[in-house]
């Protein structure tokens, strides 16, 4: 049986703690292209552009809100760090464990496959079918070492019959169908040449205004308080201009994200609510002119929010 393709449909709740999410058309057709050749989708761009939204998204649509449920989901997170292996993407095994258990003969007998745990990697593959392929997240790749990549691949290599053996149990990972693998970067460094050609590769531009719109209706819609759509139009508006303007700035660190974007609204909507904003006659809020209301949602580091706000460090 063929997987459920994916179609990019708008995800539009925040129930389940999920940001709405509405893909561009050519990731979408990014995204088919990484699931019919059975290879690793590469995502980059800057922090904050739904690089790892997308796989949440893809996930929800493909599963509904069971997608990441401890027993029965088929989704599975792995955020690298400095000192990820790719083998250990795959399993554990607790030797020190085994040692201790062996040294005393009441619990010497306990099966071996006790001291196995499986990693992300490994979870994706033994959840993985050919008509409900896993999606597996690999986040932030560029943070481990350079070796980390084209080990990754070894890993990920799939053909009929795979089996993934665990030495130290005895045991053996069958693998029926490879996951769907969704894997970001944010650019810190190169990635080996043979590691990319073995990708399918997406650039993830942020999000332009009418898509920010869209974004932020369909999470203030679901929150306690929202806000008129010509407010958020305006806040939206604002927003852009200050992410332009940090963008010409050398001591930016980090531009605000569709996040913080989300908090800043949430922010007016509550102020609103409670009597201390106001609107116009164009459903327009009432704002300072030359003023930033409520920074601190936006802005991340001290030289970024003296630059917003016109303060002066001491």
């Amino acid at each position: 049986m063929n997987p459920k393709p994916y179609k990019g449909e708008a995800l539009l709740t925040a129930k389940y703690n999920l940001m709405p999410y509405f893909p561009d058309p050519k990731l979408v057709q990014a995204v088919e292209a990484a699931r019919l050749l059975r290879r690793p989708l590469l995502l980059r761009g800057e922090p904050g552009c739904g690089k790892t939204r997308l796989a949440e998204a893809l996930a929800f649509e493909l599963y509904g809100k069971n997608f990441n449920h401890p027993e029965e989901g088929r989704y599975f997170e792995w955020h690298i760090k400095s000192t990820s292996k790719a083998k250990e993407g795959i399993y554990t095994f607790d030797h020190l464990g085994r040692l201790r258990d062996v040294q005393d003969p009441a619990v010497d007998s306990q099966p071996k496959e006790k001291y196995v745990e499986y990693g992300p990697l490994g979870k994706a593959f033994k959840a993985s079918t050919a008509d409900k392929p896993a999606v597996l997240l690999i986040d932030e790749i560029d943070k481990a070492d350079i070796d980390f990549p084209n080990d990754l691949l070894n890993e990920l290599e799939w053909k009929p019959g795979k089996s993934i053996p665990i030495p130290e149990s005895g045991e053996k990972i069958d693998i029926d169908y490879p996951p769907i693998v969704i894997i970001t970067s944010n650019d810190e460094r190169d990635l080996p040449s043979a590691f990319l050609r073995r990708c399918i590769f997406y650039y993830i531009d942020f999000p332009e205004e009418s898509n920010l719109l869209k974004i932020a209706g369909a999470y203030l819609k679901e929150q306690t308080h929202t806000l008129p759509e010509p407010a958020q139009k305006q806040l939206i508006k604002q927003f852009n201009e200050e992410r332009i303007k940090m963008g010409s700035r050398a001591t930016t660190d980090k531009k605000p994200s569709t996040s913080e974007l989300l908090d800043w609204l949430q922010l007016f909507a509550y102020h609103l609510a409670l009597g201390n904003l106001k609107l116009n006659d164009r459903n327009e809020l009432v704002l300072p002119d030359g003023e930033i209301l409520y920074p601190e949602a936006l802005f991340k580091t001290e030289s970024d929010l003296r630059s917003a706000t016109g303060k002066k460090a001491k």
